[in-house]
């Protein structure tokens, strides 16, 4: 009877356990803007950036709707978030960053473009004259590409194949000293080099559209690093539900004090 209780309490606890790291939280080391888009973080035409101050203004009509995680905007291809942004989101001379945005294009072509085709801007920084996670028709198969400055770097060539319309994919753009990466999903899509430092004429950033044309579809969990994340830091942002994990057992004595307690009796 003993050995059952145990062998009861040892699943009761391996439940918990599987239950908390369920989901993880984002990485917060680095982390210098994060727009959640849920509904309590946009008051009117006021986005709040949950960490950084980088709070943002609404352009045209864009819709509050469910989200990969809570809630989020979709984006006609005209409307925007604008954001004036603070030193933090300066990365002119820097050499490492990370931007990353969950995103669900409406249809294969979710673009409002000034040309065909291009461009349609998921998270920019200065109208893509710093760096652009976007959608480039013009690039077959390699549709949804990370521009970057100096010299237009990645343009043509340095992207993901297209998203299937309907669904959400998390996108992850990464420069690290010499080298950029594009991740879909938590996986690495491509690698190449990078000559940097990166290039910026200030930190104004744009969510959903730029004066390269807009995204058409649905934009949730935008996050910006002033650091280059892991693979695994990566995995984990993909894996994360918001800041906070999803079960509230944030004591990991709790746990330790619960399996005391099993094997004492």
């Amino acid at each position: 009877m003993k050995n059952t209780i145990k062998a009861f309490g040892l699943s009761t606890l391996i439940v918990m356990l599987l239950c908390t790291m369920a989901h993880s939280a984002l990485v917060t080391d680095g982390l210098v803007a994060y727009w959640s888009l849920d509904a309590d973080t946009i008051v009117g035409q006021d986005v709040k950036d949950v960490v950084g101050g980088n709070d943002g203004v609404i352009t045209g009509n864009p819709v509050a709707v469910a989200g990969k995680v809570k809630g989020a905007l979709e984006f006609d291809g005209s409307s925007s978030v604008d954001v004036a942004g603070t030193d933090a989101l300066n990365f002119n001379g820097k050499e490492q960053m990370t931007v990353a945005a969950w995103a669900k294009p409406a249809s294969a072509e979710p673009v409002v473009g000034v040309v065909a085709g291009c461009c349609g801007s998921i998270v920019a920084q200065r109208d893509a004259l710093s760096w652009a996670l976007r959608f480039d028709g013009r690039n077959a198969g390699n549709e949804f590409e990370f521009i970057t400055q100096p010299g237009w770097q990645g343009d043509a060539g340095f992207g993901a194949p297209k998203l299937p319309a309907g669904e959400w994919h998390y996108l992850t753009a990464i420069i690290n000293v010499n080298k950029k990466q594009l991740y879909v999903d938590g996986a690495l899509v491509i690698e190449a080099e990078y000559t940097g430092p990166m290039a910026s004429n200030g930190p104004e950033t744009d969510i959903g559209h730029a004066s390269d044309g807009g995204f058409v579809g649905t934009i949730d969990e935008i996050t910006i690093y002033n650091k280059a994340l892991s693979a695994e830091q990566v995995m984990q942002n993909f894996k994360a539900e918001g800041l906070g994990s999803v079960t509230s057992v944030s004591d990991s004595g709790k746990l330790t004090a619960t399996w005391g307690k099993i094997k004492s009796n």
